[in-house]
């Protein structure tokens, strides 16, 4: 799999928000928030103690098990961490997290994800997204190779890093996983071990 380039970052990134996504000199996506609408925060969320998981598939189709985010999420709440779902109305439900939005507008999403602490999913655009508005990104993907770009705050986690925790659930555990979400709580000032 070759490496995403510039222009493809900023062609994803730029179709979903429906306005232009420019790139830093580093390569990383820059989204302008002013471009994004004012969202109060959903519930009685508090977003700078809330993470963002989103349910949609990678770009290959892949997704991680609903039973394997419901641990995770059980391991954020158990340190006082929120969770926020966001996906697409295809996504399963995640029973635990507090909040649901799997049908709002790209904009409004992107919006959340600029609130919250970090966003968590599979190998989608919206890791760009989540980038581009400076969160650390937790990324689940079957090969650590495929994901790239790459920033100082991309934290991904792939089958090769670990045995598998069960045949039904497929290769990547829930504590490694874990294990990148609180390397990155880290990173941004925050000790919760998950």
């Amino acid at each position: 799999m070759t490496a995403i380039g510039a222009e493809e970052i900023v062609d994803k990134s730029t179709k979903l928000l429906g306005f232009q996504v420019t790139l830093d000199d580093s390569g990383r996506p820059m989204v302008d928030v002013a471009k994004l609408p004012k969202q109060n925060p959903p519930g009685k969320l508090n977003m700078k103690r809330t993470v963002v998981i989103d349910t949609s598939p990678a770009n290959d189709g892949e997704q991680w098990p609903a039973p394997r985010f419901e641990i995770l999420i059980a391991n954020l709440d158990s340190v006082g961490i929120s969770v926020l779902q966001l996906g697409n109305a295809s996504c399963t439900r995640l029973l635990r997290a507090n909040e649901h939005f799997l049908k709002d507008r790209a904009d409004k999403r992107a919006s959340y994800i600029g609130q919250a602490l970090l966003w968590i999913g599979m190998d989608s655009a919206w890791r760009f997204i989540a980038a581009g508005l400076g969160k650390p990104q937790i990324v689940i993907a079957a090969d650590k190779g495929r994901v790239t770009p790459s920033w100082h705050d991309t934290f991904v986690v792939d089958a090769s890093s670990h045995a598998p925790e069960s045949k039904a659930l497929g290769p990547i555990s829930v504590t490694s996983v874990a294990t990148a979400v609180s390397d990155a709580l880290k990173q941004i000032g925050i000790s919760a071990k998950l």
